[in-house]
């Protein structure tokens, strides 16, 4: 039976681990269950410990709600939609064979180069350099400390 309009249905998570290589025009391939899981359409953010996040559209649509829930004046709000909003890009997808571009910027943010890590976490498509995500392995609550407390304060002074 089809949907109702305007509704859609519980999205499938992103899991597992792949090994990519970007290119020289910035993209890398995706393998088919994460290309329809991510969906269509899809944004790509710094996460809160800095690697590159990839939403697909109903999760990026979620947060972007929760955001637009609290008044603009909110300080934490403004703060908050700074760090996830500020460097991201949205209405991104996969071209026939598979490939997406990251954007440039998020891949000097993201420290990216040649290799990368694929790491479905649920709800997002977390991209790494593989030394950076071997670094996170070793001590987790010290790496991206910074901002992840930074992202982290301005969030809960949004909801307050």
């Amino acid at each position: 039976m089809p949907e109702a309009e305007g509704t859609h249905t519980e999205l499938k998570p992103l899991v597992g681990t792949d090994e990519a290589t970007i290119d020289n025009r910035g993209r890398i391939l995706l393998g088919k269950k994460k290309r329809e899981r991510l969906g269509d359409s899809f944004a790509m953010t710094i996460g809160e410990v800095g690697c590159i996040c990839a939403y697909p559209e109903a999760s990026w649509r979620d947060r972007i709600a929760e955001i637009n829930s609290y008044p603009p004046n909110n300080q934490g709000r403004q703060k908050y939609s700074r760090f996830l909003l500020g460097d991201s890009d949205d209405e991104l997808s996969c071209d026939p064979q598979g490939r997406v571009v990251i954007p440039r910027k998020l891949q000097e943010i993201g420290k990216l180069k040649e290799k990368v890590l694929l790491v479905g976490c649920g709800d997002r498509l977390e991209i790494w350099d593989p030394i950076e995500y071997d670094l996170y392995l070793a001590d987790p609550d010290e790496y991206g400390k910074d901002r992840r407390i930074s992202m982290n304060a301005a969030y809960q002074e949004m909801k307050n």
